[in-house]
């Protein structure tokens, strides 16, 4: 799809590459997301262990995933963290952020699950939560769709629009808002008309259903981002940030003799001054 277009069609894209997506730059957002995650994930992890009552063998069975991927998801932050493995693995670096940041948009829809078991969680709410994660995906499709359709158009070439032109994109934006917002109403409606007091009951619901729309159609919109940058780091040798060497004087003698195996023979000789005379002897 992207295959006939060249370096010079992904100009602002690699100015991305070394600017807020910099591989230095990433163990930031990889770090918060992981701790997002953890303290999502987590409370429903303790729902599921810590219930009285007994549930579903399912959610044992989730939530022992969502402990796997929390776990793996640790491994490869920590990993990344580290400055030498991410320059040097920029193209698995770039591809970890964007799973990331997929995972993280849907992280907190996992805490509405175990409210789904309560007994004053409204059996409405869980079909319209459903229906707001598949709206933020076939979004997150749409958004991704649309940055491939700019780098097609020539935004990305130097002095290009980019990805972001509010003014030609209204009805990009304002779509998501118009239907999050109106699914909110439905369901908020929705539980009016049953009862007054089940909403007090269920608006911690709410508020995380609120939080959950927003955190994963802010990420839809920003994910072409992360995706045509880990296309550019795979392509493209210049989208890879080379390492800054470090100062001569920082670097131990040591370092610099194994690197010029020619200098060490030298200094060798000039330190024995005997051994070479009684060579020329």
């Amino acid at each position: 799809m992207l295959k006939r277009y060249s370096q010079e069609d992904f100009y602002l894209l690699e100015d991305v590459a070394f600017d807020r997506m910099h591989p230095t730059s990433a163990p930031m957002f990889l770090w918060g997301a992981f701790a997002f995650g953890s303290l999502i994930n987590g409370i429903f992890i303790y729902g599921v262990y810590g219930a009285d009552n007994p549930l579903n063998s399912k959610w044992s069975i989730f939530a022992t995933v969502c402990i796997v991927s929390l776990v793996i998801q640790f491994i490869f932050t920590l990993l990344f963290s580290k400055e030498s493995i991410s320059y040097k693995f920029q193209k698995s670096q770039s591809l970890f952020n964007s799973v990331v940041a997929v995972k993280m948009s849907l992280d907190t829809y996992v805490f509405l699950i175990v409210f789904s078991e309560a007994e004053y969680f409204p059996d409405h709410i869980f079909l319209y939560t459903l229906f707001l994660c598949i709206g933020g995906i076939l979004y997150m499709v749409i958004s991704t769709m649309r940055g491939i359709k700019r780098v097609q158009q020539g935004h990305f070439r130097e002095g290009g629009k980019g990805l972001y032109n509010f003014s030609e994109s209204k009805t990009y934006v304002s779509l998501p808002i118009i239907f999050g917002a109106t699914m909110m109403g439905g369901a908020i409606a929705r539980t009016l008309s049953d009862s007054a007091s089940l909403l007090a009951q269920a608006g911690v619901v709410y508020f995380f259903l609120f939080s959950a729309v927003v955190l994963q159609y802010t990420i839809a919109f920003a994910i072409p981002e992360f995706f045509l940058v880990t296309y550019g780091k795979f392509r493209f040798e210049s989208f890879h940030v080379p390492r800054p060497k470090p100062a001569l004087k920082d670097t131990p003698r040591e370092v610099i003799m194994a690197k010029n195996p020619s200098q060490r023979g030298k200094a060798s000789k000039k330190g024995n001054p005997k051994k070479a005379r009684r060579k020329k002897k």
